[in-house]
């Protein structure tokens, strides 16, 4: 059990989020309630306020002040109805892209608020994320760009030749978009891999469409990938890359176990866990579970794997993240890399990481477009 105690707003923070009682053991003993702004100011950082809002609104809280409550609830009513504007937009673009023989999926936040939420006005996201087939991207991008949606003018320039898009498939993940006009929604993005190729959690559009479920939002028929599927994205994402640091993160995996768990096919997720090498994020992600929430998921890993799993290392870090926030670098390449460094399961997970960031670096045909994309830039005015 971690050596540190929670504060009563990130007890209280983490009771809502989760539909959980913090053990006794993890929060300080107070007579007094959590200081509310400060707790609202958390749960921002956190991106669980529709969450918060409903634990008041469900135990008829008395305790926080009216103009607090009466914000906490205007908020929460706009970002539902943000939400299902956000998911039409998802159903029409998924319909878009299917009737110009796209292949793509909706993945992460806009597909999870529907699918393990109560509410899925509950789940904050900011932007829509599919998946495509690195072979049909550039037809994908033409469908957006007939609904509205571009990339920017740097990605446009890596586009142009066929031999550094390639170089730009290979080495990244995802391409956003932005609207051409005004728009509700900000960001959009086209994604081929779940995160970049060189921390090693490949995971390609062959591999996760595979044994595809159909799943209804608003009246229409997606299909998208397997649960089993879902939980391996949510891992790689929240813990690999995210690190859990936000209590969202792990609002979306406890509702996907608790509604899934029994029916999974847990031998293939281990299986492609140890293979990939992060199944200790696995056991450490479960562990996570167990602590805030007494549920132990473990079991379907190992007997006794809750004695071990989460390590006071990686529950602490978590802990202290979640606690004091933690401000978002300029770029989260070294955070990810040290991270991982960490927690992969095997050195030569942790030195095949080494060598394709090396790699990455000493990419020069990459290098050479981007460094004359800069080149071309104007030079700032200085005052």
């Amino acid at each position: 059990m971690s050596d540190l105690l929670l504060s009563a707003k990130l007890s209280f923070l983490i009771k809502s989020s989760l539909n959980s009682q913090v053990a006794k053991s993890l929060a300080k003993e107070s007579d007094t309630d959590p200081d509310w702004e400060e707790l609202i100011e958390l749960s921002q950082y956190h991106q669980v306020s529709a969450l918060l809002y409903n634990y008041f609104d469900l135990n008829k809280n008395k305790e926080i002040p009216a103009d607090l409550l009466e914000n906490q609830k205007q908020q929460s009513t706009e970002h539902a109805v943000y939400n299902m504007l956000f998911l039409k937009k998802s159903v029409e673009l998924n319909s878009a892209l299917a009737a110009d023989g796209v292949n793509a999926f909706l993945m992460k936040g806009a597909l999870w608020a529907w699918m393990l939420y109560e509410n899925p006005g509950f789940r904050e996201f900011g932007d829509i994320d599919f998946f495509m087939p690195e072979n049909q991207i550039k037809d994908g991008l033409k469908v957006m760009a007939k609904n509205g949606f571009e990339p920017d003018h740097y990605r446009k320039y890596l586009l142009e030749k066929d031999s550094v898009a390639r170089l730009y498939f290979n080495t990244d993940y995802q391409l956003p978009l932005t609207p051409v006009g005004s728009s509700m929604l900000k960001s959009l993005e086209v994604q081929w891999n779940t995160t970049y190729p060189r921390y090693h959690y490949s995971f390609k559009w062959e591999e996760l469409t595979d044994r595809m479920m159909s799943f209804n939002i608003l009246n229409d028929t997606l299909m998208v990938p397997n649960i089993e599927n879902q939980l391996l994205m949510m891992l790689v994402h929240h813990a690999g890359v995210e690190q859990w640091d936000k209590l969202k993160f792990m609002a979306d995996f406890v509702r996907l176990l608790r509604k899934f768990s029994s029916h999974l096919d847990w031998s293939y997720v281990i299986r492609v866990t140890k293979y990939k090498g992060f199944y200790k994020l696995l056991l450490e992600s479960l562990g996570l579970v167990y602590v805030f929430t007494g549920e132990n998921y473990l079991h379907f890993c190992g007997d006794n794997l809750e004695r071990k799993y989460p390590t006071q290392r990686f529950l602490n870090a978590v802990l202290i993240h979640w606690e004091n926030k933690r401000e978002k670098p300029v770029t989260k390449s070294w955070q990810i890399f040290y991270f991982n460094m960490i927690y992969r399961d095997r050195l030569s997970d942790k030195l095949a990481i080494l060598f394709s960031h090396l790699a990455y670096l000493l990419e020069w045909r990459l290098i050479i477009p981007k460094a004359r994309w800069y080149r071309r830039q104007p030079k700032p005015v200085s005052d």
